[in-house]
């Protein structure tokens, strides 16, 4: 279902160009840009092809104002299925002048150009004469952390009526854009119908994902002993929190050996949040770690919401059997460890303690994350540079505590606060599935999560074709004790077999790096005609691979640095060492024309 709008295969940039070239034309761009070549449609469900399975009215991907947006039975060019709901590839009706009709989201670069173009008719007539009207379009601008700062409104343009029209606008992204969304705008109450809709980008683009992937996805696992959040559960946010925790350690440690094998035929990469005990292959030298503290917090009041009032008073590590890992295997974790090393897995930080991060001190997340990092060491695992949080309790985090994470090396978060009760303090995007950075903590980024069982399978679906239709990130996770039932390893099986195609699958700290070095992808059009001379230097301090680029054409042949190398349509993907600088030049550039439609 998600591929419908998805351009892969040999050949389509061809048909894009074609398409484009008739649509748009091409014309001198204003100012500071010579280039007149607009690349092929990068936005997602453009044709309106794949229909909301929850509001069968609408796109996927796409919003409304309010009724009278939808899907209708008419068409620029026929296409079968439009003399029928639910109208899939059909013309969208736009009907109010209070309403709008509004894109999913793309990536974007400041100081690129980008141009729409489609096809409109007013379908009114009053008295037997016809009703001409007219639409606009906005370009919605938001920033690292999800804000739309500017709006880029463009000229009221005439549609007339029961005849297309073309409706053409451009705007050059402002500085700290970093997506965008397209909004089309009526001036009268006349029903306005709507098709054949591109979007591009002036010149070369560089695609946010590798390897020709159009979003990513982190495939991740809460991972604790009975030290962790089992011994220590909550009568909240924890569907086994009654059960026994020496077999829920049992358990989590069987799901994680379940889980490499699931990964292992795809070589697949995930990240398992690990709390400290996880590290440890015993602890008969009777350790006490962070102090043993006692935390007052872990309570029975609303809101604290723990089973009993035990931890008020007793040490958190006092349960501890100080054993080995032979003799206490649901406590001990740190041959199991190992093995997840040798198969390549990430190992991130769920906190040593697993205790609840919006009531404890910055002093307790500077102990918390000083013992971790010295546990992992032991396994010569690095230090963390991602948290996963226990309980999703990242409301209530002081900015000092954000402080302490920003610079003790953490890098990005999941598991954020996601309740009703919480939403003043929700930080993740779990809507479009973007990216954002933490407010006022510009080194941290925010990877939304969505927690896969089998019962939220369908749930799960619809989360992962949101982030595919906005060039997101998402990160799909579960308890590893979790994936020891059928129904979940299906479960999983489903989610990795659907996300193989269109997802770039990496772990958590991959994936948000990737998305910083990317952005420091520079493109330098040198000329367009007679060969189009393009360098794409690489101004980060990593090797990027799979970098994945939009031509604005579909080349007769391309070289690099000289040397023939094939592409795919309008495709190229190319290796970038850190620092390098690589010549791309393409043969077949369209001849240049003008076309006062992309006039401002």
């Amino acid at each position: 279902m998600v591929h419908r709008w998805f351009w892969g295969v040999a050949g389509i940039g061809i048909v894009i160009l074609g398409a484009l070239l008739a649509l748009y034309g091409v014309r001198q761009a204003r100012s500071q840009t010579p280039l007149t070549i607009t690349g092929p449609n990068i936005l997602p469900n453009n044709d309106f092809a794949i229909v909301d399975p929850q509001n069968p009215e609408l796109p996927a991907g796409w919003s409304r104002g309010a009724t009278g947006v939808q899907l209708g039975g008419f068409t620029f060019q026929p296409t079968p299925g439009c003399d029928r709901p639910p109208y899939a590839g059909c013309a969208m009706q736009l009907l109010g002048i209070g309403n709008y009709l509004r894109s999913p989201q793309i990536e974007v670069r400041p100081g690129a150009e980008y141009r729409v173009a489609f096809r409109a008719l007013s379908d009114r007539a009053q008295n037997g004469q016809a009703a001409p009207t007219r639409v606009r379009v906005l370009f919605h601008w938001q920033d690292a952390e999800g804000i739309e700062f500017q709006v880029t409104r463009g000229a009221w343009q005439a549609v007339p009526a029961q005849t297309w029209s073309t409706i053409a606008a451009a705007a050059r992204a402002p500085d700290d854009a970093v997506r965008l969304a397209i909004s089309i705008h009526p001036a009268s109450d006349d029903r306005i119908y709507i098709d054949d809709l591109s979007l591009g980008q002036v010149g070369v683009r560089v695609n946010p994902w590798p390897h020709g992937k159009r979003a990513a996805l982190a495939l991740s696992f809460d991972y604790e002993t009975a030290m962790g959040g089992l011994i220590h559960s909550r009568s909240v946010d924890d569907p086994n929190a009654a059960a026994d925790p020496l077999a829920r350690g049992l358990r989590m440690r069987e799901g994680a050996d379940r889980a490499l094998e699931l990964f292992a035929p795809h070589g697949i990469r995930a990240t398992f949040y690990a709390n400290g005990y996880n590290f440890l292959y015993g602890n008969t030298e009777r350790r006490r770690f962070m102090g043993d503290p006692v935390y007052a917090w872990a309570n029975t009041q609303p809101g604290h919401d723990w089973r009993s009032d035990r931890w008020t008073t007793q040490p958190w590590f006092s349960a501890d059997p100080y054993a080995t890992e032979a003799e206490a295997p649901a406590w001990y974790f740190g041959s199991q460890v190992q093995r997840l090393i040798a198969a390549g897995q990430d190992l991130q930080s769920h906190t040593f303690a697993h205790f609840h991060g919006g009531f404890v001190t910055p002093d307790d997340w500077r102990a918390d994350i000083a013992a971790w990092n010295e546990a992992a060491a032991q396994h010569g695992v690095a230090p963390a540079t991602s948290l996963a949080f226990p309980w999703s309790s990242s409301a209530g985090m002081s900015d000092a505590s954000w402080r302490v994470l920003a610079e003790a090396g953490i890098r990005s978060v999941t598991r954020t606060a996601w309740t009703e009760g919480t939403r003043r303090s929700w930080i993740a995007d779990r809507q479009h599935w973007s990216l954002r950075r933490v407010p006022g903590h510009a080194t941290i980024t925010v990877i939304a999560d969505s927690y896969l069982t089998p019962q939220r399978l369908t749930a799960v679906q619809r989360d992962l074709q949101q982030a595919l239709l906005n060039e997101g990130a998402i990160d799909i996770w579960a308890h590893t004790e979790e994936i020891t039932s059928p129904a979940q390893i299906a479960a999983w099986r489903t989610v990795i077999e659907a996300a193989l195609p269109d997802f770039w699958i990496a772990p958590v700290p991959q994936i948000v790096q990737y998305a910083q070095d990317v952005r420091q992808v520079t493109v330098s059009v040198e000329a367009e005609r007679p060969r189009y001379r393009v360098r794409i230097h690489n101004r980060s301090s990593r090797d990027l691979r799979g970098v994945t680029l939009t031509l604005p054409f579909a080349p007769h042949r391309v070289e690099v640095d000289g040397q023939p190398l094939v592409s795919t349509g309008t495709r190229l993907t190319l290796d970038l060492p850190r620092g390098a600088s690589r010549l791309v030049v393409l043969d077949g550039a369209p001849e240049a024309r003008t076309d006062s439609r992309w006039e401002a």
